[in-house]
């Protein structure tokens, strides 16, 4: 009974779908050191590799010249362009000069959530492509990090954007009940998890019934 509750509770997952109609446009944003960047080198490689679609990788991130460096490696070894943008101007050309692909993936920078200006400066970004392309946003968090701070988190972006919910490091807990209570707490959809560096690999779309089986004590 219980399982089937928390299951329904979890509801459907929730991953990157292709638009309807042209490009797609994902946001991924969250604080430093739950592995944003390496996310969505991940979820290119699926899209590029797997699924044979066009991507291109941008990052907002200019505060972190490793992040940025990062990604450029990513994308050259997926073959696909590569940009750093710095203001809204530079996402509408990238958003010109990359119309005919399916999914354009920016990385944000990580920051404190506490600090207003930069939070200013990427919601502006996020929003200055709305009614223009589809676009989502995928709020990026370690399943190791404290509730309490995963609350603080979440209603800090929630200002900024409407989110999917990606959880990081399953590898590295063995609690995952801030997955339910993160769900329960925002009503955001679940997305992706991750568990472990390897890119592509250590990344699997979220699956309710494998999740509950942990929570409850079980082995997968």
């Amino acid at each position: 009974n219980i399982y089937q509750k928390m299951i329904l509770k979890f509801g459907k997952p929730s991953g990157i779908e292709p638009s309807e109609n042209g490009i797609k446009l994902v946001f991924f944003i969250g604080p430093t050191g739950v592995g944003k960047t390496t996310t969505i080198a991940k979820i290119a490689s699926k899209f590029r590799v797997d699924e044979k679609k066009k991507v291109a990788l941008l990052t907002a991130d200019t505060y972190r010249i490793a992040a940025a460096e990062q990604l450029r490696t990513y994308a050259n070894i997926l073959e696909v362009p590569f940009r750093v943008i710095y203001t809204v101007e530079e996402i509408n050309k990238a958003l010109e000069d990359f119309k005919d692909y399916d999914y354009i993936m920016i990385d944000t920078a990580g920051h404190s959530h506490q600090n207003t200006t930069q939070k200013d400066n990427m919601s502006n970004i996020i929003h200055s492509v709305d009614d223009r392309v589809e676009s989502e946003v995928h709020l990026v968090l370690s399943a190791t990090t404290k509730y309490k701070d995963l609350i603080s988190i979440a209603d800090s972006y929630k200002e900024m954007a409407d989110y999917k919910l990606i959880f990081t490091k399953l590898d590295e807990t063995t609690t995952l009940g801030n997955l339910l209570n993160l769900r329960l707490y925002t009503g955001a959809s679940l997305s992706y998890v991750t568990y472990g560096q390897n890119v592509p690999d250590d990344i699997e779309d979220f699956n309710p019934q494998k999740t509950v089986k942990r929570l409850l004590g079980g082995k997968n």
